[in-house]
């Protein structure tokens, strides 16, 4: 019984107890260390670690965006993805560009936000004027607004001709301004006359009517006549007192390609009338006499002796171009025979349809001869010399010698074996295509005298046909019309070199690579970006879990 009173009053006691040690004063609480938890500790680090991998790749790529912003102001690191390369130069502009041994200013009148902001046209040179200061560091391109900057504009008025108008491109020698080119932006441009007239009428755009780009033809030509320390003087004649001198239904744009082809190959070209302005060997180093449809004055012919005589000096030039548009022309053509050369009346017609050529000419389409080079010595320095060359309508070519005292003649283009010759004026019905044999259509002729033990020579090279510079085979790149009359030329002159630069189709334009650039394209569009989305997940899932 004792035992159970004991359990009774336990709990009592135990209450009691537990107030007096309440009612005792408590003891001051000993300090303790708060310590981080595991998981705090690792989500700190990883997320210490992806903060500095984000400002370490941000840095990286602020650096490299500035490094490559100013490599491609410098050098030509864009890549051109256009199926004509419209924003490249050639590799033989390139060429030239890298040999330049004196500095060259490239001055656009215009401010360059202006410029690059007026068009598409206007962007596309924009792109190409920076390839030329890419390529070269002695080309030094500045955009100068004529209406702030009226003295500049002014300097350069002083030794053009011409007025200088805004969007203009001087190109200069930096050394002396008063060798210039003034290079127009619209002359760069090529254009459907429906759509230019249009435009010209308030209706569409200018760049809808553009369908080709010669703008690296006319720069590079451009560069090429103020690094020239000497440039072949050409007269064309074009007039005999102030009258067409050739058939102006067939040859008008014949002629302006003539001229237009030697001036962007570093000549310097200008129109003269036969009969008011001098043929002065002092003033010029090659005439071009093309196709004239009226036989020549006595007078006219002595002038061209003259000149080709140059008081005994010799070391000039005649082109001369004949053509089925011609008359008689008796006195023309008893001057080349006293240099050996003799034009027919008849023209060259391919008899075998296999070895026809069809080509499209300003006149039409039509199934003509093809040429091949006869010398390979006036083909030296052609970057493909197994292009074809057209020749239609050619008068046929007799070499009256191969060589004599003094001169020398030489065939220099010559035609299949399977042509036949047609009488001029004469219907092709009632010919006889008996095949006639190879016929020469482009010939040289040289008389040299040798004065003080050094060779003096004056040439005459003549064509059998303006159809062999139509407009449209000499822009045409898959033909060598216009690289070997130029190269012919450059031989016979003595001209270093010379650039012959197709125009860029702008229409149909698409975007093409080869395999190993698309795929680049795919690393560079999918693969990079993939890649860091990846690492960007994998980083915020371990964050979450750590």
């Amino acid at each position: 019984m004792a035992e159970n009173e004991k359990e009774q009053q336990t709990p009592a006691a135990e209450n009691a107890a537990e107030t007096k040690e309440a009612a005792k004063p408590e003891a001051p609480a000993s300090p303790k260390k708060k310590r981080m938890s595991l998981a705090t500790r690792k989500k700190l680090k990883y997320g210490g670690i992806a903060t500095a991998i984000t400002c370490i790749v941000t840095a990286v790529l602020i650096c490299v965006n500035v490094l490559v912003s100013r490599l491609m102001e410098k050098y030509p690191l864009k890549l051109d993805l256009t199926d004509t390369g419209m924003y490249e130069i050639s590799e033989e502009s390139a060429n030239y560009l890298k040999g330049l041994e004196q500095d060259v200013n490239f001055t656009v009148l215009m401010s360059e936000s202006n410029f690059q902001t007026s068009g598409i046209n206007m962007k596309m040179v924009s792109e190409l004027l920076d390839r030329y200061a890419q390529y070269s560091d002695k080309i030094h391109l500045s955009y100068v607004d004529p209406a702030t900057n009226p003295d500049v504009v002014n300097a350069y008025q002083q030794n053009y001709s011409g007025t200088l108008k805004e969007g203009d491109i001087i190109v200069s020698d930096a050394a002396d301004s008063s060798k210039l080119r003034v290079v127009n932006v619209g002359g760069l441009f090529s254009y459907d006359q429906q759509k230019y007239a249009a435009y010209y009428y308030g209706q569409g755009s200018l760049e809808d009517a553009i369908t080709g780009f010669a703008g690296e033809q006319n720069l590079t030509a451009a560069l090429m006549y103020v690094t020239d320390a000497d440039p072949v003087k050409v007269g064309i004649i074009q007039t005999a007192n102030d009258q067409p001198i050739f058939n102006q239904s067939y040859h008008v744009y014949a002629v302006t390609m003539l001229g237009s082809t030697l001036a962007k190959n570093g000549y310097d070209v200008q129109g003269i009338d036969l009969y008011k302005d001098e043929l002065d060997p002092a003033v010029y180093d090659m005439l071009v006499l093309p196709a004239p449809v009226n036989d020549l004055t006595a007078t006219a012919v002595d002038a061209i002796s003259a000149f080709l005589y140059n008081d005994g000096e010799y070391n000039r030039n005649l082109v001369y171009i004949a053509d089925f548009t011609q008359g008689d022309t008796p006195k023309l053509d008893e001057l080349l025979s006293t240099w050996g050369i003799e034009v027919t009346k008849q023209l060259a017609l391919e008899g075998d349809a296999k070895a026809a050529q069809q080509v499209t000419l300003t006149m039409g389409n039509a199934s003509v001869p093809l040429a091949t080079i006869a010398n390979e010595d006036y083909a030296a320095g052609m970057a493909n010399t197994s292009l074809p060359i057209a020749a239609p309508l050619c008068r046929p070519i007799n070499l009256l010698w191969e060589s004599q005292t003094g001169g020398i003649t030489s065939s220099l283009l010559s035609t299949s074996e399977t042509v036949y010759l047609n009488e001029m004026g004469q219907k092709t019905e009632n010919a006889d295509t008996t095949p006639a044999g190879a016929q020469t259509v482009m010939a040289m002729t040289t008389r040299a005298e040798m004065i003080d033990n050094v060779k003096h020579q004056s040439n005459i090279m003549v064509l059998g046909s303006m159809m062999l510079l139509d407009s449209n085979v000499m822009q045409d790149a898959s033909y060598n019309n216009a690289p070997f009359f130029i190269n012919a030329a450059n031989v016979m002159t003595g001209k270093d070199s010379g650039l012959v630069i197709a125009e860029k189709q702008l229409t149909d334009m698409t975007l093409t690579m080869s395999t190993g650039e698309m795929r680049g394209a795919m690393l560079a569009v999918y693969f990079i970006p993939a890649i860091v989305v990846c690492a960007g997940i994998i980083v915020i899932v371990r964050r979450r879990n750590k």
